[in-house]
C-alpha cells in the first residue's frame, strides 16, 4: 500500500555568496540553504535559499514533488537529500533533484511499517528507489507486518507499489531485503507457585 501524492510550490531567493558563514546567516534569518541539479544537464548546480516555515509546512503535508520558483522560472524537483544538524532536528541544507513533468525518473521514497509483527521485526531498509513520472511519485510505501508470518523475509520486489511505479533498475537488480520477521524466543519457564518450597521447609524443620 502506498501513500497519496502531494505537491508544493516554494519561492526561492538567490544566494549572494556561499560558505558556512553565509549559510549560518540564512538559517538565523529563518531560511534554509538549498541547491538544485538536473541529471544529464552538464551537472549545472543552482544555489538558492527557501523559507524554513514554508518548507516545514510542505513536509507536514507530505509533499514529494516541488515547484521551485527561481527568479520567475519554475522548475519541478524532488528531494534528493536533507542535511540536518548534529542533533538531527534542524535542517541545514536541502539538495533538490530536478525532474521533467511527463518524463520518468528515479526517486527515493520512504518505507513505513504498520501493524504489530507476530515475532521479532528486523528492518534493514527505511527507503527504496523507484522509477515513475513526477505526477505519480508516492509519498512512501507502507508494509503491514501484522499479516506476515514468522520466518518471512520481505524483499524490495515484494513491495506493493502503485500503478505506474516500479523499482528503479538498480534497486530491482539488487532486490535487497527490506525486513524479516523472526519467531520470538519462547519465554523462560517460570516455576509454578509453591514449587521448590518443600526443600526449604524441610531444611527449616530439621534445624528447629
Amino acid at each position: 500500500m502506498s501513500k497519496s501524492h502531494h505537491e508544493a510550490k516554494l519561492a526561492t531567493e538567490a544566494r549572494e555568496s556561499l560558505g558556512s558563514r553565509s549559510a549560518r546567516a540564512l538559517r538565523a534569518a529563518g531560511r534554509i540553504p538549498a541547491s538544485l541539479q538536473f541529471e544529464g544537464r552538464d551537472g549545472a548546480l543552482c544555489h538558492f535559499s527557501i523559507e524554513e516555515a514554508a518548507f516545514a509546512a510542505a513536509r507536514r503535508q507530505e509533499a514529494s514533488l516541488f515547484d521551485l520558483d527561481i527568479a520567475g522560472d519554475v522548475k519541478s524537483a524532488v528531494i534528493r537529500e536533507i542535511q540536518y544538524d548534529s542533533m538531527g532536528s534542524v535542517v541545514n541544507h536541502v539538495d533538490f533533484k530536478g525532474v521533467v513533468r511527463g518524463q520518468r525518473s528515479d526517486v527515493r521514497i520512504s518505507i513505513t511499517v504498520m501493524g504489530t509483527p507476530q515475532g521479532t521485526l528486523n528492518q534493514a531498509m527505511d527507503s527504496v528507489e523507484v522509477n515513475c513520472l513526477p505526477k505519480d511519485i508516492p509519498d512512501g510505501v507502507e508494509v503491514n507486518v501484522g499479516v506476515l508470518e514468522p520466518g518471512t523475509q520481505l524483499h524490495a520486489a515484494d513491495l506493493a507499489l502503485p500503478e505506474g511505479v516500479t523499482l528503479s533498475e538498480a534497486e530491482a537488480a539488487r532486490n535487497d531485503t527490506v525486513l524479516t520477521v523472526v519467531e520470538a524466543k519462547a519465554a523462560a519457564a517460570v516455576p509454578a507457585e509453591g514449587e521448590g518450597e518443600g526443600e526449604g521447609d524441610a531444611e527449616g524443620s530439621e534445624e528447629s
